[in-house]
């Protein structure tokens, strides 16, 4: 009589399902996140996203809706999406190992990406985006200990929960359109950057009172006068005598 021994049971298959299963998330986890092209979106949806949260979060604080974006045209603040990036290059690593180890780093990295943006818009452009100097143990008001601890947490967050789910959105952009919307969308966002920046320096101009004198500052002072700037970066305040330019 033959025995059937070797025909594996319902039991079975389902152990076996369930440890592929289980073995191709650990691999999906291995796998890093860190390419041009996942950052480039991670840094777009985190713009987004970040600009969006933000929003919501401070109207009940401002009793207001005050329009939080970073660049000139579109949805996008770019702070949340260079920090996402930042968190994923420092964490991505840390997947697997325990979360205090995660805190810390994105601790180090959120506070030291603060310090570094807050002085550089500062002393470039005399703008206070925001100020911790009332918060205890802070440098030069710039960041402080309480927001690092922040930091921290969304560093777990982010790398726990944000990241799958961004890198699911990512791998959820048509292949056959990626190449086509991945360029367009840098192009524009490249531009973006640079008008902003280019805005940014002529309205500290202005503020300064020096006079317009040439092409570039008549075409910004009309396109991007001191009532556009003024109400597309509500939560901005720019204090010339503070920029070391």
């Amino acid at each position: 009589m033959r025995t059937i021994s070797n025909i594996p049971s319902p039991e079975g298959d389902a152990a076996a399902s369930a440890r592929g299963v289980l073995d191709a998330s650990r691999a999906e986890l291995r796998e890093s996140p860190v390419t041009l092209f996942n950052l480039f979106w991670i840094f777009v949806i985190c713009s987004v996203l970040g600009l969006v949260v933000e929003t919501v979060v401070s109207y009940p604080i401002d009793g207001v809706w005050k329009n939080r974006a970073g660049l000139v045209w579109g949805p996008f603040s770019p702070i949340y999406g260079v920090g996402a990036v930042l968190m994923t290059m420092a964490l991505h690593k840390l997947r697997m190992r325990p979360a205090w180890e995660s805190f810390v780093v994105a601790a180090l990295v959120g506070g030291a990406f603060e310090l570094v943006a807050g002085w550089f818009w500062k002393n470039a452009f005399g703008i206070v985006a925001w100020s911790y100097i009332d918060q205890p143990f802070n440098i030069g008001g710039y960041t402080c200990l309480g927001i690092a601890i922040v930091w921290g947490i969304a560093g777990m967050a982010w790398i726990k929960v944000g990241l799958p789910l961004a890198m699911r959105l990512i791998a959820a952009i048509p292949p056959n359109a990626r190449v086509w919307l991945t360029a367009f969308l840098a192009a524009f966002l490249a531009l973006d950057v640079v008008v902003t920046l280019a805005s940014f320096s002529f309205w500290f101009d202005r503020q300064a009172g020096l006079p317009i004198t040439t092409g570039a500052g008549q075409f910004f002072a009309q396109y991007f006068g001191d009532e556009f700037m003024t109400n597309r970066f509500q939560t901005m305040s720019m204090w010339t005598e503070l920029a070391q330019r």
